[in-house]
C-alpha cells in the first residue's frame, strides 16, 4: 500500500488533470457507471464527522473527514481526514491519502467546473468571498480554466489576505489581486462571485439590482442550516445546478430556495447534465451553482493520483 502525503498529493497532478478527473466523475455519475452511497453525517456540537464510500469498476474508496470550525481560532485546518483507496476486485487496500489536501483540490476543481460551464468564456475577473483553504484553492483552479487577469476578494483578515496573495502569486504570477472592503464592492467590480465560507447566513446583500446578470457559485455551506447566497440569486436565476442529487437534502442553499418557492424542484439539476450536454443554460443571464461535494469526486481524483504515483514511483510504500 502507498501512503500519499500532503506534499505528494500537491504535486502528482496538474490543476487541469484534477479538473478532468472530477469531470469524468460527473459523467460516470450521470451514466450510472459508478456508485456512491449517501454519506454518513454525525454532528457533535459545532463539529461534523463524515464517512463517504464510493465505487467504480476498478476501485472503491472511503473518505473519513472531520469539520471543526473551532480550529480557525487554533490556527489549525478546519477540515481534516484520510482517504482509503481499495482494489475493487480483491478489496485490497492500495493507498492512503491525506484527505484534507485531496478535498481542497477536488473542491477547487468543482468550483472551476462551475466557472467553466456557467460563465461566459470572455470573463477575465472573479470575486472571492472567503479566503480560507477552500477559497485559496478556488482561486488557483479558476485561474486555470479561465484567462483571469484580476481577482477581487473580500478583505476580512490581513493574515488570510496575505495567504491568498502569496498562493496566487506562486501558481499564477501574472494575475493581479485587489482587496475589497465590503461584499457590495465585490459585486460592483466583477460578474462572477465565489462564496467559500461556512456562514449560516448569506454573505452578500439581498439586492436584485446588484445581483442581476451575475454568476454565483457557492462552495462553503455544507449543512441544512447554512445558506451562503441570498434569496434573490435564486429568484433571478430561476435554475440551480448542483454537483449531486444528494445535495438536494444536505445544504440550505438548495433546501431553502425550494422550500420557499423561489425555485421549482425540476429546475434544480446536476452539473453533470451540463457537462454531458443534456442540459443547456443561458450564460447571458444570472446563473447559480451549488457544490456540496460527493465521495465519487474524491475517488476519481484519488485513483488518478495513485496511478500517477505508481508511474512516477512516488509515495511511501508500507506493508500491512
Amino acid at each position: 500500500m502507498l501512503i500519499l502525503s500532503d506534499n505528494d498529493i500537491a504535486h502528482l497532478l496538474t490543476l487541469h488533470q484534477i479538473v478532468d478527473a472530477v469531470e469524468s466523475a460527473m459523467v460516470a455519475y450521470e451514466k450510472g457507471l459508478a456508485s456512491v452511497q449517501q454519506r454518513m453525517h454525525m454532528d457533535t456540537g459545532d463539529n461534523t464527522f463524515l464517512c463517504m464510500p464510493s465505487f467504480e469498476q476498478k476501485y472503491f474508496g472511503t473518505k473519513l473527514v472531520s469539520v471543526v470550525p473551532g480550529n480557525k481560532s487554533r490556527n489549525f485546518p478546519v477540515t481534516n481526514g484520510a482517504m482509503l483507496l481499495n482494489d475493487a476486485t480483491t478489496g485490497s487496500p492500495l493507498a492512503l491519502l491525506n484527505a484534507s489536501k485531496l478535498t481542497a483540490l477536488r473542491t477547487g476543481a468543482l468550483g472551476a467546473i462551475g466557472v467553466k460551464y456557467m460563465t461566459p468564456p470572455s470573463e477575465t475577473t472573479f470575486g472571492l468571498i472567503g479566503c480560507g483553504v477552500q477559497g485559496l484553492h478556488q482561486a488557483i483552479f479558476i485561474c486555470a480554466v479561465r484567462n483571469i487577469s484580476k481577482v477581487y476578494f473580500l478583505n476580512r483578515s490581513s493574515e488570510k489576505s496575505d495567504a491568498l496573495i502569496s498562493f496566487l502569486k506562486f501558481h499564477h504570477p501574472g494575475v493581479a489581486v485587489e482587496p475589497c472592503g465590503a461584499p457590495e464592492e465585490v459585486l460592483e467590480k466583477t460578474n462572477t462571485i465565489i462564496a467559500a465560507t461556512t456562514s449560516a447566513v448569506p454573505v452578500m446583500p439581498d439586492n436584485p439590482t446588484l445581483l442581476q446578470g451575475k454568476h454565483f457559485i457557492s462552495i462553503g455551506s455544507y449543512k441544512p442550516t447554512m445558506q451562503e447566497l441570498p434569496d434573490s440569486v435564486y429568484q433571478l436565476a430561476g435554475t440551480l445546478a448542483i454537483d449531486s442529487e444528494f445535495a438536494r437534502h444536505e445544504v440550505g442553499d438548495i433546501i431553502n430556495p425550494v422550500k420557499r418557492g423561489l425555485l421549482k424542484e425540476e429546475n434544480v439539476f446536476t452539473m453533470g447534465k451540463i457537462v454531458t450536454g443534456e442540459r443547456m443554460i443561458n450564460l447571458n443571464e444570472t446563473t447559480a451553482y451549488k457544490s456540496a461535494g460527493m465521495a465519487l469526486f474524491d475517488l476519481f481524483v484519488a485513483k488518478a493520483m495513485y496511478e500517477q504515483a505508481l508511474r512516477g514511483k512516488k509515495g511511501t510504500p508500507v506493508v500491512l
